[in-house]
């Protein structure tokens, strides 16, 4: 059965370093972070490998998700 959504990703998040690890999206899933002010901190397309990701600083970050073929998926957190 071949995957058609980004609703079930793993996300990994490393406090102490400040990375960010996504697996398990659909190939060429779009991915932008923005930081609380609404400002553009990484745009990345995700491939068959973990996406990592180092955030800039401490703060609360959006995580939007986009590929063609599924909804937009947004998750939001804090490091």
């Amino acid at each position: 059965m071949d995957k058609r959504s980004n609703k079930a990703f793993e996300f990994r998040l490393d406090n102490e370093k400040g990375v960010l690890q996504l697996t398990g999206l659909l190939i060429d899933t779009m991915v932008y972070l923005y930081d609380d002010h609404g400002n553009l901190q990484a745009k990345e397309q995700y491939t068959q490998q973990p996406l990592t990701v180092q955030l800039p600083k401490h703060g609360i970050y959006v995580l939007v998700l986009l590929h063609p073929i599924c909804e937009i998926a947004v998750r939001r957190f804090c490091f």
